[in-house]
């Protein structure tokens, strides 16, 4: 679950990038960019978002942005505990997911002088798989299993909101992220564990069983988990690819 939503934080702010540093987008990216002196700036910036959609979902070496349908994550690790009917730890390996190509903007906000955004977004389906290392405690189920993992999540609601600040680097300013808020929730989901060990798919099955029997109950109670680890992820993202250009060229006059 928390893989799934921490890539649509990545899409939502331009994440992940590893790219080398630049001083202007790229040339076939620069007209869906918009100027702060854009009397409709909002509809400027929802037009852009959605006309540039299949830069997002084929990806933008330039940026070091990755494909988005599929995406893939190497490895990611969450350890984190709510209290003692909620503990988490686990490594999670070689995850793909797919359907965020059916991502829909519900609404979008943008002030381009006070450099606040606020975007809801709509997933119909996503479907991820990867090979799992967990520990822990969910709800009255014991966590313990090695193996690999596939799961369905659908109709999920996610609302990202925040501001940007500036610094000077190299006597230029630069854009950084200031306050960020987010808030996320998947309406259905089903799941399939295969334990690595053929001996211990019994361990497997009382998760998948309890998961798809009560997804709503599990996903409420992992949800505070989700918030902390994507809120982290996606400062850091965007902190990241925001160093990458001068604030003058991700906001031009």
């Amino acid at each position: 679950m928390k893989s799934l939503l921490l890539v649509i934080c990545c899409c939502t702010f331009y994440n992940l990038a590893q790219g080398r540093n630049l001083k202007q987008l790229p040339e076939y990216l620069q007209k869906y960019n918009c100027k702060a002196s854009d009397p409709d700036y909002e509809k400027c910036v929802l037009k852009g978002f959605q006309d540039a959609r299949p830069f997002f979902l084929k990806g933008i070496p330039e940026l070091g942005f990755p494909a988005l349908e599929p995406f893939r994550v190497q490895k990611f690790a969450v350890n984190s505990t709510i209290s003692n009917l909620v503990k988490i730890d686990a490594v999670c390996e070689n995850a793909e997911i797919t359907g965020l190509a059916n991502t829909v903007i519900q609404d979008l906000k943008a002030d381009p002088i006070k450099h606040y955004g606020e975007i809801r977004l709509f997933i119909p389906w996503m479907y991820t798989n990867f090979d799992y290392d967990v520990k822990g405690q969910l709800l009255v189920i014991p966590l313990e299993s090695k193996g690999h993992f596939e799961g369905n999540f659908t109709d999920t609601q996610v609302l990202m909101k925040g501001d940007l600040k500036t610094y000077l680097k190299d006597g230029e300013e630069y854009f950084k992220t200031n306050k960020l808020y987010l808030k996320a929730r998947i309406g259905n989901g089903w799941v399939k564990l295969t334990s690595k060990q053929k001996e211990f798919q019994y361990a497997a099955d009382i998760i998948t069983d309890f998961y798809n029997e009560n997804p709503r109950r599990v996903m409420d109670a992992i949800n505070p988990i989700f918030v902390q680890y994507a809120k982290a992820f996606a400062r850091q993202e965007m902190d990241q690819v925001l160093s990458k250009l001068p604030a003058a060229a991700w906001l031009p006059k």
